[in-house]
């Protein structure tokens, strides 16, 4: 595998995309916790939801699973901007979980198959030879 020390457009735009995409959903995440009326429709929105699905996953797991992602995201997005290997890892294995949550909470739902297409693509392209490489070439022992 080639070493590259430039970083790939794709790792740019993906790290940035769910740095920002994590930050702009704080918002929504924190009107559950602060409004009464938001928190009711999440509640019955989530238990609609959960008669398509496979598992009945307590709405608390799944605003903490949200609400710990949002630090998960950002760090493995900041990681991967500079090129480490570990935020690669934790960014695919955290996409991994949150699309089996969100399939086994709302079943085949046009939210979890969007899910997992982001997810898929987003795998693809940070697996290809040049982010590879690139994180490949940015250990910590090398800085």
């Amino acid at each position: 595998m080639t070493t590259s020390t430039t970083r790939p457009l794709s790792v740019t735009v993906i790290s940035w995309f769910f740095i920002l995409w994590a930050v702009l959903l704080t918002i929504p995440k924190a009107f559950v916790l602060i409004d009464r009326e938001t928190r009711d429709l999440t509640l019955a929105f989530a238990e609609m939801a959960s008669e398509q699905g496979f598992l009945q996953v307590p709405v608390w797991f799944q605003l903490s699973h949200a609400f710990i992602g949002v630090p998960v995201i950002i760090v493995s997005g900041l990681g991967l901007l500079k090129g480490r290997l570990w935020a690669l890892v934790t960014l695919v294995l955290w996409m991994v979980g949150s699309v089996s949550l969100s399939l086994a909470v709302t079943g085949l739902s046009f939210s979890a198959v969007l899910k997992l297409g982001t997810a898929g693509f987003v795998v693809v392209i940070l697996t290809r030879p040049r982010p590879l490489a690139f994180v490949s070439s940015h250990r910590p022992d090398k800085n």
